[in-house]
């Protein structure tokens, strides 16, 4: 296993990584054009001015400027996609901004702390450390001084089998702040991402439309979900899964969705697929 002492922090490590993860994410199921990516030079509207009321630090802000988002819906400017195991949502930093009233003020832009921070630890989690995603559990909390992501909460069938190595130190062993979050498992930010991939190249982790992620470890499999997803397992595996040079990403989707809708029809809503938009 790593250890603190040995990590580092890059900014373009970090970019790429996650930029990476979402070209991952598209290649097997994501829509391509759910994916914000930023102009050359990063996304003007991130500035140390414009972002002053989150109480982050230089760093934070220029990795938020660089990083590619997912299309959020109406809810907090979380992504519309599932886009990781546990039912993941990213953070929309760049729509929680655009949305604000008279973009072009000095009016702080809120509080996404609020949405991508415990709450038990508003207002004491370190500004060199930022969320990336909202969600009703699940944390992910990027550590721009020691290299690493917290996962917080995260799916006991994952974090207790990870297919990557957790980092070894807690946080505690360098003087950091004590909060419960830093006792949660740790990665390296590109071994983190290296673990994502992995959920869904095993199909621990099983998209079922663009939009929809399940994880046969961590859903109650009742009804008609243990037989539908292994259904879409096979599907997968059909059409060349998880062989990119062989994946047939269209026709795989398009098989999913004619499959279970002509086998289950409205049942489908047990598989938490919004059938009016489906």
């Amino acid at each position: 296993m790593p250890r603190l002492s040995e990590i580092k922090y890059s900014h373009e490590e970090t970019v790429s990584a996650i930029s990476g993860y979402f070209d991952f994410l598209a290649a097997m199921y994501l829509d391509e054009d759910a994916i914000q990516r930023p102009p050359e030079g990063g996304w003007l509207e991130i500035t140390p001015d414009r972002l002053r009321g989150l109480g982050k630090t230089d760093k934070v802000v220029e990795l938020l400027r660089h990083i590619p988002y997912l299309r959020s819906g109406e809810w907090y400017h979380q992504s519309e996609a599932e886009a990781a195991p546990s039912g993941i949502h990213f953070y929309n930093w760049i729509e929680a901004i655009r949305r604000v009233d008279h973009p072009d003020s000095n009016r702080e832009i809120g509080d996404p702390n609020i949405f991508t921070e415990p709450p038990e630890d508003w207002g004491l989690v370190p500004a060199h450390v930022v969320g990336l995603i909202t969600t009703k559990q699940d944390l992910w909390l990027l550590d721009t001084e020691l290299g690493v992501i917290y996962w917080v909460s995260g799916p006991g069938w994952l974090c207790l089998q990870p297919t990557r190595e957790p980092v070894l130190d807690d946080a505690y062993d360098i003087g950091e702040s004590e909060t419960d979050w830093r006792l949660e498992p740790s990665w390296a930010i590109v071994d983190f991402f290296e673990l994502l991939k992995d959920a869904f190249r095993q199909l621990n982790s099983i998209p079922l439309t663009p939009t929809v992620v399940l994880d046969p470890k961590g859903v109650k499999l009742s009804g008609i979900r243990e037989e539908a997803l292994a259904l879409v397992q096979t599907i997968y595996r059909e059409h060349g899964w998880p062989d990119m040079a062989r994946y047939r990403k269209d026709e795989c989707l398009r098989a999913i969705r004619e499959t279970l809708k002509e086998r289950y029809g409205e049942e489908c809503r047990q598989l938490f697929i919004d059938m009016d938009k489906w």
